[in-house]
């Protein structure tokens, strides 16, 4: 039980980051402290944030068998995708303060595994930087970004061959949801969809 109580305390943690960065972040955090001074659905938000992030972790720590190094990493990469899922679907902004705490985090919970964990995570980083911006190279406006900091940084968490399969799980998802839409006409083939939910959702499958 003790493990389930950490797992839902860190992600609830996670999940007023996910807030804090949805409503100004480092870059504009006089914002976020005037949000906190308002009532209404701002509040609301930041509860109902915690209380999911508290759920993944409970979940986290049920797939992982318990609250260890391999749970850590998996609450990082939830926490960071729950953020970005926030901005990418309101705005379809991802926030680089967001991605750059992330990726800090990320990389001393790396250092924590040796030198090989470092560098496997050094390498799912390149191929989720690759993944995306090369494509962003060819075709600027088909990709953003955010979105191909938010791969690499994934990557980071993943390590390979765990980027190839949170790509794969994530595009997959967002390939039936698109269809769907067309489908029941509520998008066309120049409609484009965030990608951060979808990764998030490959992560926790």
């Amino acid at each position: 039980m003790l493990d389930y109580g950490l797992g839902a305390l860190c992600g609830a943690v996670l999940g007023f980051g996910a807030a804090f960065f949805a409503q100004g972040g480092l870059l504009d955090r006089r914002l976020f402290l005037r949000l906190c001074r308002m009532p209404g659905r701002w509040h609301r938000q930041r509860w109902l944030l915690a209380g999911l992030g508290a759920l993944l972790g409970v979940y986290i720590v049920w797939v992982q068998e318990g609250f260890g190094r391999g749970a850590a990493g998996l609450l990082l990469l939830t926490g960071l995708l729950l953020a970005a899922s926030v901005t990418d679907l309101r705005r379809r902004q991802i926030h680089t303060d967001c991605l750059a705490v992330y990726a800090v985090l990320l990389l001393i919970w790396q250092c924590t595994g040796g030198l090989w964990s470092l560098l496997n995570g050094a390498l799912g980083a390149a191929l989720g930087l690759a993944a995306l911006g090369i494509p962003r190279l060819v075709r600027p406006a088909a990709v953003g970004g955010g979105d191909v900091l938010l791969l690499a940084v994934c990557g980071l968490a993943a390590g390979f061959p765990g980027v190839v399969y949170l790509m794969f799980r994530g595009m997959v998802v967002l390939a039936l949801v698109g269809v769907v839409q067309l489908a029941l006409r509520r998008a066309d083939r120049k409609s484009t969809l965030p990608l951060a939910p979808f990764l998030l959702l490959g992560a926790l499958v």
